[in-house]
């Protein structure tokens, strides 16, 4: 039996933060085409940020198990 030691690729947040960059992707090609969808812009960005941010939070969280692997 192996043991994986923490050695994830990509983890829950990650995941969370990829889906809501490509969902504000999806909302900025919407308010493109339609004219009511474009009010909710400034909203597309602040997803993209949250988004980002989790993307971010991944990394770090992923990196600081990493870390603590016993050698």
């Amino acid at each position: 039996m192996r043991k994986n030691f923490g050695l994830e690729r990509i983890n829950g947040e990650t995941i969370t933060g990829i889906a809501l960059v490509f969902l504000s992707l999806l909302f900025f090609y919407a308010g493109s085409v339609n004219d009511i969808w474009a009010i909710l812009i400034p909203a597309d960005f602040l997803i993209l940020a949250i988004g980002g941010a989790f993307i971010a939070l991944g990394i770090i969280t992923i990196r600081r198990q990493r870390s603590m692997i016993p050698s």
